[in-house]
């Protein structure tokens, strides 16, 4: 489980299914989950007032939101830490962190349970856990990439400009010494390929009648 359940200050969510045990089917696993709350066969609404049956983690993580309102609507002198504490202190242990996380919330708890005050983060920090697993290897230092790279040659202030597409073009003394000439032997040519296939043609036809 990634974020934004390894948020500070994130409630990560886990799901069980109606017997309390963790549901595979609709739920997830991780270091981060915090609670766990029904995930199977829950009850929700649809526009124009049909009711539908529904499954998954994005209905067991309003049941806790629902569980915070509670705990802050009693307790509104609470700071947001000592509410997290009361739900995660009052949930009911059920197996594996990476699976329930503290337990199986408890909302009546929650709200009338005696809970001391924490003066640090109920959900712990995830810096060591990150130091330790998610930190990229060190980048080992290029020496060619620090070397001072040669400087460029200077461009001159004045002088003509070479034109790119000068070269591309033909110019007209070009054409008239060499195009025009070989249009002309090219129209010649053409001209004796002709008379040269209507002559064959003709010499066929003379074969033919004698």
């Amino acid at each position: 489980m990634g974020a934004p359940a390894t948020i500070p200050g994130v409630l990560a969510v886990a799901g069980v299914d109606r017997s309390g045990a963790a549901s595979f089917d609709a739920s997830s696993q991780g270091i981060t989950i915090a609670v766990a709350a029904p995930s199977e066969q829950l009850v929700g609404v649809e526009p124009g007032g049909r009711y539908v049956q529904w499954s998954g983690t994005s209905g067991a993580a309003p049941l806790v939101s629902g569980v915070v309102a509670l705990v802050r609507a009693a307790h509104p002198e609470l700071k947001a830490d000592d509410v997290v504490e009361r739900v995660l202190a009052t949930a009911r242990q059920k197996g594996q962190p990476e699976i329930y996380g503290r337990g199986l919330v408890d909302a009546a708890a929650a709200v009338t349970a005696d809970v001391a005050p924490v003066s640090g983060k109920p959900l712990g920090d995830l810096e060591e856990w990150v130091r330790l697993y998610r930190r990229a290897p060190a980048a080992t230092p290029d020496p060619a990439a620090s070397a001072t790279p040669d400087p460029a040659p200077a461009v001159p202030a004045d002088g003509p400009t070479a034109d790119p597409a000068a070269g591309a073009l033909p110019t007209v003394g070009t054409l008239r010494e060499v195009g025009i000439p070989a249009l002309v032997l090219s129209v010649f040519a053409a001209l004796a390929a002709a008379m040269a296939v209507v002559a064959s043609r003709h010499f066929r036809r003379l074969l033919r009648k004698g």
